[in-house]
């Protein structure tokens, strides 16, 4: 091969490396913008996910239902508990957390919205439940933190207090602070156990009446 050839084979490798490295980098170019437009949909589709579940959380959903969830609650709340008996000694109101909400914490003077089954503890015999009768109840508690009288047994009065809307919790509750050892006809006597969700709390108006509820 002569000087001339091998000049001009040189300048012919020359360029298909020239070329190789041209559409090496094109590629390497499409990929790359490629990767930032898919980033860029996931951060959309993240952050917008994000943004609507804290656009909606612990806010009233938009259909009635029972029971009625709050925007971000379990939704093993929907689903009725099972008490289950203990022959435990239970001396105080004793609280066990089954689901942890995420909501606000209750406040002592508030009304709050359950759903409950409660049940005599050394046997799990239900005596009262919310759930066949499809229909939460309104009760205020804190009374006697404030000064005022329970309306309800003590056990709820003050063992719903500080927990956060959305939890479910177990109760405990001795006869002192249910309906006695002794109780009168027709209520349930000694150690209960009930399995409460708080599904809302309102703070009271002017009245003394949970907002809301007044009428």
């Amino acid at each position: 091969m002569t000087k001339a050839e091998k000049r001009a084979a040189a300048r012919i490798a020359a360029a298909k490396a020239a070329r190789r490295r041209r559409v090496g980098q094109a590629i390497a170019g499409t990929v790359i913008v490629l990767l930032v437009v898919g980033g860029a949909f996931a951060g959309v589709w993240y952050f917008g996910d994000r943004a609507e579940k804290n656009r909606v959380k612990c806010k009233p959903a938009a259909e009635a239902a029972f029971p009625p969830l709050l925007g971000g609650m379990n939704k093993a709340l929907a689903t009725e508990p099972t008490i289950t008996a203990s022959n435990e000694e239970v001396k105080t109101v004793k609280q066990t957390i089954l689901i942890k909400g995420d909501c606000k914490a209750v406040k002592a003077g508030q009304t709050v919205s359950v759903n409950y089954v409660g049940a005599t503890m050394k046997d799990g015999k239900v005596f009262d439940s919310s759930w066949p009768r499809k229909k939460t109840i309104e009760i205020p508690v804190g009374q006697k933190q404030l000064g005022k009288q329970p309306q309800v047994i003590e056990g709820w009065d003050e063992g719903l207090v500080g927990l956060k809307i959305g939890t479910r919790v177990q109760l405990d509750i001795p006869g002192s602070k249910a309906y006695g050892d002794d109780a009168p006809e027709g209520y349930p006597a000694g150690t209960l156990r009930f399995i409460v969700d708080i599904l809302d709390a309102k703070d009271a108006d002017s009245s003394g009446l949970p907002a809301g509820l007044g009428g």
